[in-house]
Protein backbone atom coordinates (compact mmCIF):
# COMPACT_ATOMS: atom_id res chain seq x y z
CA UNK A 1 0.00 0.00 0.00
CA UNK A 2 1.34 3.38 -0.84
CA UNK A 3 0.60 6.90 0.71
CA UNK A 4 -0.56 8.80 -2.03
CA UNK A 5 -2.23 11.51 -2.60
CA UNK A 6 -3.02 12.38 -5.65
CA UNK A 7 -4.33 15.64 -7.56
CA UNK A 8 -7.95 16.27 -8.71
CA UNK A 9 -6.88 14.86 -12.10
CA UNK A 10 -4.98 12.31 -10.12
CA UNK A 11 -5.63 8.09 -10.95
CA UNK A 12 -4.71 4.98 -9.41
CA UNK A 13 -5.57 1.47 -9.70
CA UNK A 14 -8.46 2.21 -12.49
CA UNK A 15 -9.95 5.06 -10.11
CA UNK A 16 -9.84 8.72 -10.52
CA UNK A 17 -10.73 11.85 -9.25
CA UNK A 18 -13.71 13.55 -10.60
CA UNK A 19 -13.54 17.94 -10.22
CA UNK A 20 -17.65 18.42 -9.17
CA UNK A 21 -19.09 21.50 -10.68
CA UNK A 22 -19.44 24.38 -7.67
CA UNK A 23 -21.61 27.03 -7.32
CA UNK A 24 -19.98 29.49 -4.88
CA UNK A 25 -22.23 32.28 -3.02
CA UNK A 26 -21.13 33.94 0.38
CA UNK A 27 -24.39 31.70 1.69
CA UNK A 28 -23.28 28.97 1.23
CA UNK A 29 -21.78 26.63 -2.05
CA UNK A 30 -23.61 24.15 -3.96
CA UNK A 31 -22.59 21.13 -5.84
CA UNK A 32 -24.93 19.31 -8.17
CA UNK A 33 -24.08 15.35 -10.16
CA UNK A 34 -26.26 14.46 -12.28
CA UNK A 35 -25.74 10.97 -13.52
CA UNK A 36 -24.79 10.37 -17.13
CA UNK A 37 -23.12 13.78 -16.80
CA UNK A 38 -20.37 14.72 -14.42
CA UNK A 39 -20.31 10.09 -14.23
CA UNK A 40 -20.89 7.68 -16.74
CA UNK A 41 -23.73 6.23 -14.76
CA UNK A 42 -26.50 6.80 -14.07
CA UNK A 43 -27.32 6.82 -10.27
CA UNK A 44 -29.63 3.84 -9.18
CA UNK A 45 -29.18 4.07 -5.26
CA UNK A 46 -27.16 6.60 -3.09
CA UNK A 47 -26.22 5.77 0.28
CA UNK A 48 -24.05 7.55 3.21
CA UNK A 49 -21.43 6.50 5.97
CA UNK A 50 -21.48 8.12 9.19
CA UNK A 51 -20.63 7.89 13.07
CA UNK A 52 -17.87 5.58 11.95
CA UNK A 53 -15.69 5.31 15.33
CA UNK A 54 -12.23 6.04 14.94
CA UNK A 55 -9.77 3.47 14.27
CA UNK A 56 -12.65 1.33 12.40
CA UNK A 57 -12.63 0.75 8.78
CA UNK A 58 -15.27 0.05 5.82
CA UNK A 59 -15.54 -1.26 2.70
CA UNK A 60 -13.16 -4.38 2.47
CA UNK A 61 -15.09 -5.78 -0.59
CA UNK A 62 -15.35 -5.14 -4.54
CA UNK A 63 -18.41 -5.85 -6.82
CA UNK A 64 -18.98 -7.35 -9.63
CA UNK A 65 -20.78 -5.17 -12.03
CA UNK A 66 -21.46 -2.11 -9.63
CA UNK A 67 -19.88 1.24 -10.39
CA UNK A 68 -19.53 4.22 -7.63
CA UNK A 69 -18.37 7.72 -6.67
CA UNK A 70 -17.49 7.94 -3.48
CA UNK A 71 -17.50 11.60 -2.07
CA UNK A 72 -16.18 13.09 1.25
CA UNK A 73 -19.33 15.13 2.22
CA UNK A 74 -17.84 16.56 5.23
CA UNK A 75 -14.04 15.65 7.06
CA UNK A 76 -12.34 13.48 5.40
CA UNK A 77 -11.19 9.88 4.81
CA UNK A 78 -9.02 7.58 3.06
CA UNK A 79 -9.69 5.31 0.24
CA UNK A 80 -7.33 2.40 -0.92
CA UNK A 81 -7.73 0.70 -4.09
CA UNK A 82 -6.47 -2.29 -5.90
CA UNK A 83 -7.43 -3.21 -9.09
CA UNK A 84 -4.72 -6.60 -8.70
CA UNK A 85 -2.23 -4.95 -10.41
CA UNK A 86 -1.71 -1.76 -8.56
CA UNK A 87 -2.79 -0.12 -5.54
CA UNK A 88 -3.71 3.41 -4.22
CA UNK A 89 -4.28 5.70 -1.64
CA UNK A 90 -6.36 8.54 -2.25
CA UNK A 91 -7.10 11.38 0.77
CA UNK A 92 -10.76 12.31 0.20
CA UNK A 93 -11.51 16.01 1.81
CA UNK A 94 -12.97 18.07 -0.30
CA UNK A 95 -17.08 17.65 -0.98
CA UNK A 96 -16.53 18.78 -4.67
CA UNK A 97 -14.32 15.87 -5.54
CA UNK A 98 -15.49 12.33 -6.28
CA UNK A 99 -13.64 8.97 -6.46
CA UNK A 100 -14.74 6.76 -9.14
CA UNK A 101 -14.25 3.28 -8.66
CA UNK A 102 -15.35 1.29 -11.86
CA UNK A 103 -16.58 -2.13 -11.34
CA UNK A 104 -14.07 -5.02 -10.10
CA UNK A 105 -11.77 -3.01 -7.72
CA UNK A 106 -11.07 -4.01 -4.40
CA UNK A 107 -11.43 -1.08 -1.72
CA UNK A 108 -11.04 -0.28 1.90
CA UNK A 109 -11.95 3.21 3.40
CA UNK A 110 -9.95 4.34 6.96
CA UNK A 111 -8.63 7.44 8.88
CA UNK A 112 -11.99 8.93 9.12
CA UNK A 113 -11.84 12.20 10.74
CA UNK A 114 -14.88 13.13 13.35
CA UNK A 115 -17.86 13.88 12.16
CA UNK A 116 -16.69 12.82 8.26
CA UNK A 117 -19.67 11.90 6.19
CA UNK A 118 -18.81 9.69 3.20
CA UNK A 119 -21.72 9.47 0.18
CA UNK A 120 -21.94 6.98 -1.93
CA UNK A 121 -23.67 7.20 -5.68
CA UNK A 122 -23.95 3.72 -7.19
CA UNK A 123 -24.76 2.84 -10.22
CA UNK A 124 -26.74 -0.30 -9.54
CA UNK A 125 -29.55 -1.23 -6.48
CA UNK A 126 -28.11 -3.59 -3.69
CA UNK A 127 -27.70 -6.73 -4.42
CA UNK A 128 -25.45 -9.48 -2.08
CA UNK A 129 -24.48 -11.11 -5.66
CA UNK A 130 -22.87 -8.08 -6.99
CA UNK A 131 -20.29 -7.96 -3.41
CA UNK A 132 -16.56 -9.76 -3.79
CA UNK A 133 -16.37 -10.11 0.11
CA UNK A 134 -13.36 -12.69 -0.35
CA UNK A 135 -10.00 -10.94 -1.71
CA UNK A 136 -8.77 -14.18 -3.48
CA UNK A 137 -12.28 -14.53 -5.17
CA UNK A 138 -12.19 -11.16 -6.21
CA UNK A 139 -8.98 -11.81 -7.95
CA UNK A 140 -10.50 -14.82 -10.43
CA UNK A 141 -13.09 -12.53 -11.24
CA UNK A 142 -10.80 -9.94 -12.25
CA UNK A 143 -8.67 -12.54 -13.92
CA UNK A 144 -11.73 -13.84 -15.74
CA UNK A 145 -13.02 -10.61 -16.88
CA UNK A 146 -8.90 -9.52 -18.06
CA UNK A 147 -8.89 -12.89 -20.13
CA UNK A 148 -12.28 -12.69 -21.37
CA UNK A 149 -11.96 -8.84 -22.57
CA UNK A 150 -14.39 -7.29 -19.90
CA UNK A 151 -12.32 -6.02 -17.22
CA UNK A 152 -12.53 -2.19 -16.75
Amino acid sequence: MTDWNPPPSGNGAGCRIVDLPRVTDPRGNLTSIEGGSQIPFDIARVYYLYDVPGGESRGGHAHQDLQQLIIAAAGSFDVVVDDGTEVARFHLNRSYYGLLVPRLTWRELGNFSTGSVCLVLASLPYTEEDYHRDYDGFLRARREAEAAGTAP
